[in-house]
Formats: C-alpha cells, structure tokens, sequence
C-alpha cells in the first residue's frame, strides 16, 4: 500500500479540453478521490449525473457549477456537495487556474459506470448545496489543533464527511490510533507529519495521505508554519466518541470507535 502519494497532473487519466485535467488518486469501495485540475475557459464534463454522492472541495481558483438549473459558485477553500442524481456540470470562468478535489461515495464496485450524461435539469428536490467556511465555525482543540466542519450527516452526507483540519507550528492530532472506516488527508498548507504504523512521513502540498480502516496513525505539524490539511472520511461513523476532534462539532454528526495502539 502507497500511504503517501503524489498529485501528479502530468499523469492523469482524465483529459479534457483546453488542458483540463483529472488524476484519480484512490479508488476503493468507500469512495474514489480524483484531482482535478480546471484552466481559464475549461469545461468539465458536459451536463452529468453520477450513481453516487460526489462532493467537492475547492483548493485554488473559482469554480463554476451548474446543479440542476441553478449555477453556482464556489471559492478556494469552499465545498460543493451534489447528491447522487443530480444533474451538473462544471467550468472555470476566471483568469487564474482552478483546482478542487472530488471525492465520490461510496466508490466503483464492479462495472458500474460512474458518470451518465443526460439532458435533465431535474434535481428532484436532492440537498444540494455550496458551503462557504463561516467566521466562528472553527473549533479549537486542547491540544491547538483547529477543526472547520464543511459537509456532513448535517447535509444529508451519508456516504463522506470532509472538513479541513489546522496544525499550529508544535502541535499534534490524538496519539496512534485506529480507526473502522477510510480516512485521507490533503495536504492545503505547511507541512503535516504523519507515522503510518512504524514509519514516518513529512507530507508537503500536493500530496495525499491515505489510511485505510484499522491501519495506526497520528499526526503532527512537521513545519515552521501552520499546517492545514483536507480531511475525508468515509463512511461517516454513526457512533459518537467523544475523544475524536471531529465529534466536538454538532455539523459533523462524528463518532466512531478508536483505538489506540501502541507499537
């Protein structure tokens, strides 16, 4: 298992016009991760709707996007949330490159086709939604660690929950632990340290962190600056755990059971 992998445009599976691209960094049963990468003037794919959830989470740029018969838009460190069925399609009307993560719950089992074109407006009445970080929202740890709740069982995110951790310069997430469901970390900002099991890592921007269920890790700010990382979990535990940084935030319906391992 590659636990530390590298956003590489150069190679990616998805070519579209006027240089947009998409690189699938992970594909598991929980979901499929895909970076996408939108120039000034490119389109994503023509109007779509896909079998499962699929959720954005803007890094660079301005994205536009059309949900149904409303179009949106979306600014570097917002989320987009399109439920299963929902027509869409997205393109960049800015001057500057656009660059977001999709992720897309629960993932490809099988042969089943990921993406049916259509020529509906129709949402059908599904909760979508553009969330923008709200002033007074973030929450900080004992510890220092912030927590910035995005998209959730709040907003009908039954199948993933994103929100974007920050780690001060000296600080730390919870001890080695393990988890029952996938998580996966983006690195926005800074540098994130991370062991996964007995080896560690210094993860810089441009890279993902992926940490299957029940493998052990922790976390910490390797840097001289703050870190600020894209945190995805898949499935969202159901389960309430007080210990866990995300359970703090009544938007982010958290829990699970953790445990903490020692090696």
């Amino acid at each position: 298992m590659q636990y530390v992998r590298p956003i590489d445009f150069d190679s990616a599976e998805i070519v579209g016009d006027k240089g947009y691209r998409g690189k699938i960094v992970y594909s598991g049963e929980t979901c499929m991760l895909i970076a996408t990468q939108v120039p000034p003037g490119a389109r994503g794919p023509q109007n779509h709707v896909h079998p499962m959830d699929q959720l954005y989470f803007v890094t660079d740029g301005e994205v536009t996007i059309k949900l149904g018969k409303d179009v949106r838009k979306a600014a570097a460190d917002s989320a987009v949330f399109i439920p299963a069925g929902v027509p869409h399609h997205n393109w960049n009307e800015g001057n500057e490159s656009e660059m977001h993560l999709e992720v897309l719950a629960p993932g490809r089992v099988g042969a089943r086709q990921v993406l049916e074109f259509t020529d509906s407006d129709d949402a059908r009445g599904l909760p979508y939604a553009v969330v923008t970080p709200v002033a007074g929202q973030t929450l900080t740890l004992d510890g220092g660690m912030t927590i910035t709740p995005l998209v959730g069982r709040d907003r009908d995110s039954n199948n993933a929950l994103i929100y974007v951790g920050g780690l001060p310069v000296g600080t730390s997430g919870p001890s080695l632990h393990t988890h029952e469901f996938d998580q996966f970390y983006v690195v926005l900002e800074g540098q994130l340290g991370v062991q996964v099991g007995l080896k560690e890592y210094t993860v810089d921007s441009q890279y993902i962190v992926v940490l299957p269920a029940g493998v052990p890790h922790r976390q910490w700010n390797a840097g001289q600056e703050t870190e600020r990382h894209l945190t995805i979990i898949a499935p969202p535990p159901e389960r309430r755990n007080s210990e866990e940084p995300w359970d703090i935030s009544v938007e982010l319906h958290a829990a699970a059971h953790t445990t903490h391992v020692a090696l």
